[in-house]
C-alpha cells in the first residue's frame, strides 16, 4: 500500500540542466579535448567523488581530479567542480 502523500520522483529533475564547461585547464591554459560522450547526471557526477573513481569526458575511467591518457579530464574536473 503506498503512502497517501507519496509522489513519485520525475524522470528528470528541472534543475539538472547542463552546466558551463571549461574548455582549457586553469593552471597550465591547455586546451583539453572535446567530450566524446554526453554529460552525466548530476547523482552520477555526486557519485564520482565518493567513490574515488571518475569517467572522463571519453569514458575512460580515471581519478575525479584526473586525466586520461587520451587527454581527456575527468567530468568533475571539466565542469570546475575540482
Amino acid at each position: 500500500m503506498r503512502h497517501p502523500h507519496f509522489i513519485p520522483a520525475p524522470d528528470l529533475d528541472p534543475d539538472d540542466r547542463p552546466v558551463p564547461q571549461l574548455d582549457h585547464d586553469p593552471v597550465t591554459g591547455l586546451r583539453w579535448s572535446e567530450p566524446t560522450v554526453p554529460e552525466p547526471a548530476f547523482i552520477m557526477l555526486a557519485s564520482f567523488i565518493f567513490d574515488a573513481c571518475a569517467q572522463a569526458t571519453d569514458s575512460c575511467r580515471v581519478e575525479p581530479d584526473g586525466i586520461c591518457e587520451h587527454g581527456h579530464p575527468s567530468w568533475l574536473r571539466r565542469l570546475g567542480v575540482i
